[in-house]
């Protein structure tokens, strides 16, 4: 299996029930959270949006989070991506750890930021997919200090197994040594 096709097999999984979720009701999907003005609302040293799973139509305006039941099981696994050694154990496609080791924190954020903001969809311009939908990341958390390197939580929402492969590649090309994912 590839690394691509493990990446698909994990998220698989949360899409899954994702689609399944807003095929049971009447609901806003994968909504950026925005205020009165149109503006995506930020929040945290980095600025970041976010996004719920869904929100009921004509309901209180409150989101409903959909969380992975299952995760697919698997032998940690370590492959090496140019110069960096990716440590991979079982994760869920909606709330991963991600930590990498060899990069400053300014340089962590800067990168993680422009990634994220890339597959977050801004402009909410993605077009619905067959399951409804968007193809979007949905929160990336701030970056923690852990033994000399910075971890995230993410949440890839509906983005593709690609999205992933995009975070990898540039912390290994901002220098990044070693990253691991893990829930």
């Amino acid at each position: 299996m590839t690394l691509t096709e493990l990446f698909a097999a994990i998220r698989a999984s949360y899409v899954r029930e994702l689609a399944d979720a807003i095929a049971a009701a009447d609901v806003h999907v994968e909504p950026a959270f925005r205020q009165a003005n149109g503006e995506l609302s930020v929040s945290g040293p980095l600025e970041l949006p976010y996004r719920a799973d869904c929100i009921p139509k004509g309901g209180d305006g409150r989101s409903v989070m959909v969380d992975s039941a299952t995760s697919l099981d698997f032998e940690p696994i370590t492959v090496d991506y140019g110069s960096c050694r990716v440590e991979i154990r079982p994760f869920v496609w909606d709330w991963v750890q991600l930590t990498v080791h060899g990069i400053s924190e300014d340089t962590a954020g800067t990168t993680a930021k422009a990634w994220f903001l890339r597959w977050f969809d801004t402009d909410d311009t993605n077009e619905a997919d067959e399951q409804g939908l968007f193809g979007v990341a949905h929160y990336l958390g701030e970056p923690k200090a852990v033994d000399e390197g910075f971890e995230w939580a993410i949440d890839f929402g509906s983005a593709p197994a690609d999205a992933l492969e995009d975070l990898l590649m540039k912390l290994a090309k901002a220098g990044g040594h070693r990253i691991s994912l893990s829930s």
